[in-house]
């Protein structure tokens, strides 16, 4: 029997350029309209042999590639308007070009251009063993005076037993039942050209299980995939060890090929075989499931492009955790931080210039403090504001590199998603809203175990795994203290930096206080950020504070002294007395700072422990002002409560008395 591929995808307007699309698979440039563009993605090594069939109702201008995709981008302007139906289907190789040629034509026609869509085909013969064709088609139908029609309309119908509007297709395109169809004709077509050229082969449609054999079918291999299983084959060959199959694929493949002659040795004992493969069906028709969510999704140049960099990156076949995991390495990696940080720093400088220029309008002699010469002023800033240019644009192109590599990583997650969710699909029937990651490693436990996990203990299960695999986040409290250690290092670092300036400034290196002052300002940006970062943390603590303090916690506003109260009562020594708890605070504080206090007097100590000693001493002014804070809001609470004590202080500042 010969080979039989066809497919089908959908191109949506969120993800896909439908001008984009059409220049890839004919080699042809064309221009955008909707991003202003020109999509050119080079010369083929075989030209595509292209052409345009359109019902008798389409306008003219459809006939014309570039126009037709600008069209439909034009008129389908939600965000996820499906714009295009891809086909992609084999040629059959015992044909020749102009037969296979003319077999398309005819299939097209007559299910296609005759129905209502414009069919937009591309005929590549990249490869002499793989002709093949890609068809686009219109989704949107036409109206009989050449207007784009509508793709569906409401109607009123019964919903379980009430009268709704539903919205329902005007064509039958979108059917599962057309696109069986449509499969069903293109493999008669096949096999009537065969017969008419007299060759005695012929394909099916169908899967090996509808056509009554007991085979399970192979997963087609991107090229990719492909082209790395082969280095891999053949660098086991070249060491002489077995060759062990890489990728998701080709894996599958693998166990498929074993399963296959598994089957054949079943159908050789004659008792076995009828218990035997029927267990084994049972069992392995949920594998043949998983291989066939995964076989029977076309992949986009742009998906392919996101998988196998997310796969060279994990140098390994992707799934969900894999694409995942890929994914936050990038949003939280290096190359994240080391942008954010340009831009800080990129901003410090331009913030740096804004008040050298207006202390220069203002008095030239002022510039100095900024380390520039008044004399050369004019040239500095020129050259200073050139330098910033080029750094702008340096950090723009590495910006769009960054953004280009995270969304391959969120593509490749979004394909990866969509596969755990239909594989789960498989496994289970129910109507509870799982999340992603539960459903993946409720799949990963039947891969791993050959059994499906209770729905019961699902989540326990993928909270476990996920508790396992990944770093526990830091609470609320941690990242507070963090945050307020980081505002505690910054202000260290301006002091030290504004003492560099005026050492600068003294000894007339002005390049030295110049990059004082840039530091002095981008350290200020990174407080300034922290600080805001650090208001909402606070307001959490003081909230879950309350509960034990009541509002007497309001006066608190020292994140480090909310800090302490916090610690005190997850350990369980809180008094449920606020001046009580910051007194003994307060004086452990103290005790610490005496112990540091003596370790740093030592000429031997070290950095680490002189910032520690500082940092203590910090906490320890913010106990004491938070003490004096509480005692004043005491006492005025004593006053307000006391009526004589009021009209004496009413009498004081002079007001007259209540008769």
């Amino acid at each position: 029997m010969g080979y039989f591929y066809f497919s089908s995808q959908i191109l949506n307007r969120a993800s896909h350029s439908a001008v984009a699309a059409a220049a890839y698979r004919s080699g042809e440039k064309l221009h955008s309209e909707r991003d202003g563009l020109t999509k050119d993605y080079g010369k083929r090594s075989v030209t595509p042999e292209c052409h345009i069939l359109k019902p008798k109702n389409a306008p003219e201008w459809a006939s014309n590639r570039g126009r037709l995709w600008n069209e439909v981008e034009k008129i389908e302007k939600q965000k996820n308007a499906q714009m295009v139906r891809e086909i992609r289907l084999a040629l059959p190789k015992e044909l020749n070009s102009e037969d296979q040629k003319e077999l398309l034509i005819s299939f097209c026609k007559e299910n296609f251009s005759d129905k209502g869509m414009v069919a937009d085909i591309s005929i590549h013969r990249d490869k002499p063993n793989n002709p093949h064709a890609h068809i686009m088609l219109t989704i949107r139908p036409f109206n009989e005076d050449g207007s784009w029609g509508n793709k569906r309309k409401k109607i009123d119908q019964e919903v379980n037993g009430v009268m709704k509007k539903v919205s329902v297709h005007l064509t039958d395109w979108n059917q599962k039942e057309t696109l069986v169809q449509w499969r069903k004709n293109y493999a008669d077509k096949i096999n009537e050209k065969l017969k008419e050229k007299g060759i005695e082969d012929s394909v099916s449609h169908e899967s090996y299980k509808k056509q009554g054999l007991d085979r399970l079918p192979s997963v087609r291999l991107e090229r990719t995939a492909y082209q790395y299983e082969a280095q891999v084959k053949k660098e086991a060959e070249r060491k002489n060890i077995p060759y062990e199959p890489v990728t998701f694929y080709g894996k599958i493949n693998a166990e498929i090929t074993q399963i296959n002659a598994e089957i054949t040795a079943l159908k050789e004992l004659k008792k076995q075989k009828v218990i035997g493969l029927a267990d084994y069906k049972k069992e392995k028709g949920y594998e043949e499931q998983f291989a066939a969510i995964r076989s029977s999704r076309v992949l986009s140049e742009t998906e392919k492009s996101a998988l196998t960099m997310v796969a060279k990156r994990s140098k390994t076949y992707v799934d969900y955790a894999v694409a995942k995991n890929v994914t936050i390495e990038i949003e939280n990696g290096n190359w994240k931080k080391k942008l954010d940080n340009e831009r800080v720093r990129i901003l410090a400088e331009k913030n740096l210039l804004n008040k050298a220029y207006k202390a220069f309008q203002m008095d030239q002699k002022q510039v100095i403090k900024y380390g520039f010469i008044p004399s050369q002023f004019m040239q500095q800033m020129k050259e200073k504001v050139s330098q910033i240019n080029e750094q702008q644009n340096k950090l723009s192109e590495d910006n769009e590199k960054y953004n280009s590599l995270l969304n391959k990583a969120n593509n490749a997650l979004t394909i990866q998603q969509e596969f755990t969710q239909k594989e789960f699909g498989v496994l289970y029937q129910t109507d509870e809203n799982y999340s992603t990651d539960e459903m993946y490693y409720a799949v990963q436990y039947f891969k791993n175990h050959g059994k499906i996990l209770p729905e019961n203990e699902m989540r326990n299960y993928a909270h476990g795994k996920l508790n396992e695999e990944h770093i526990k986040l830091p609470s609320i409290a941690e990242q507070t203290r963090n945050i307020s250690k980081s505002i505690f290092i910054l202000n260290r670092a301006i002091q030290k930096q504004s003492k560099e300036r005026l050492e600068g400034l003294k000894g007339q290196d002005f390049d030295a206080a110049y990059e004082a002052s840039r530091k002095v300002e981008q350290y200020n940006l990174q407080k300034d950020r922290h600080e805001k970062d650090l208001v909402g943390n606070v307001e959490l603590l003081r909230v879950s504070l309350q509960q034990k303090y009541s509002d007497s916690i309001e006066h608190i506003s020292d994140a480090e002294v909310l800090l302490q109260l916090h610690d005190r009562n997850e350990k369980g020594l809180s008094s449920g007395k606020l001046e009580i708890d910051l007194q003994e605070i307060y004086t452990k504080f103290k005790r610490a700072e005496e112990v540091y206090s003596h370790q740093t007097s030592n000429p031997a100590s070290t950095p680490e422990q002189q910032v520690e000693q500082q940092y203590s001493q910090s906490v320890a002014n913010g106990l004491f002002q938070a003490l004096d804070q509480i005692q004043q809001a005491n006492q005025n609470k004593k006053h307000e409560a006391d009526p004589t004590e009021k009209k004496q202080r009413r009498r004081y500042r002079g007001q007259e008395l209540d008769h």
